[in-house]
């Protein structure tokens, strides 16, 4: 583990009946020189969120930084608490805006070719903890576990991606968007790399039971979703779930950064 750049907390707090148990990890891993992955975990806030940086010297690691950052802030503003859920949908908008304005002036005052981060976001509030918003931009995703089957929340925003949700052949869809596919690494939207940032939302619906996994593509480039399937499940917390899912990682190579966090729903006793 001296080669690994890690980082692993537990929080459990309450929102709207629901409490929350949640393990966060980011690392180096095995290949790589620096870690542009950030991760941000606000239990109290109802805020969660992994961004995976791309860009020249700096450039990667700071974008993905500002945008943790931005909604670290945002958190912690006076009022941030008493926001309904349309308001804090409004404060993700503004704050991905921003990080969009101030990658792309950074990037042309440094003169690099590109720079930016993809984001996946959880987004609960207090009026209604059952219906968080899901948010994401590029190919870092969230899975959901629930009742032992594993689905996933998000679609990538990569050319594979975007080309396997115009086919007809399921076969053809699951080849365009393998991690074995060249095309499924060409990322189609990310933060910073154009003039206007496109995410993609939706609400969940969460369940007492139910397990998420926000990841970047360091995961689940190196791992299966049976992989991911078997690391989830069982009676164990969220920390050992990232530590299974690392020791996956590490296992298959780690040619990437790689940065999770798992979050457990429990309805809270009364």
């Amino acid at each position: 583990m001296s080669l690994v750049d890690w980082i692993m907390s537990r929080f459990t707090t309450y929102s709207s009946g629901f409490c929350f148990e949640v393990g966060k990890l980011t690392a180096c891993g095995l290949v790589r020189k620096e870690n542009q992955d950030s991760v941000l975990a606000l239990s109290e806030a109802g805020l969660f969120c992994v961004a995976d940086g791309m860009g020249g010297g700096k450039g990667g690691a700071l974008a993905s930084r500002w945008i943790c950052d931005g909604f670290a802030n945002a958190a912690r503003a006076e009022g941030f608490d008493s926001l309904s859920g349309d308001d804090r949908m409004l404060m993700v908008d503004r704050v991905l805006k921003s990080v969009n304005h101030r990658i792309r002036a950074y990037a042309a005052e440094k003169g690099y070719r590109s720079m930016g981060s993809t984001v996946a976001m959880m987004v609960f509030n207090p009026q209604d903890g059952a219906h968080p918003s899901i948010v994401h931009v590029g190919d870092s995703r969230v899975y959901r576990l629930r009742r032992g089957e594993l689905r996933l929340m998000t679609s990538d925003h990569t050319v594979g991606g975007e080309m396997s949700r115009k086919t007809v052949s399921r076969t053809e869809s699951e080849n365009l968007s393998s991690r074995r596919n060249p095309l499924s690494h060409i990322l189609t939207r990310a933060v910073g790399t154009e003039f206007r940032v496109r995410p993609d939302w939706q609400k969940a619906e969460v369940r007492a039971g139910d397990r998420y996994l926000l990841c970047t593509d360091g995961v689940h480039d190196m791992l299966s979703d049976a992989d991911i399937l078997a690391a989830m499940k069982g009676r164990v917390g969220p920390e050992v779930i990232v530590t299974r899912l690392e020791k996956g990682i590490v296992a298959a190579g780690a040619s990437d950064n790689y940065s999770m966090i798992c979050i457990e729903v429990r309805r809270r006793r009364r």
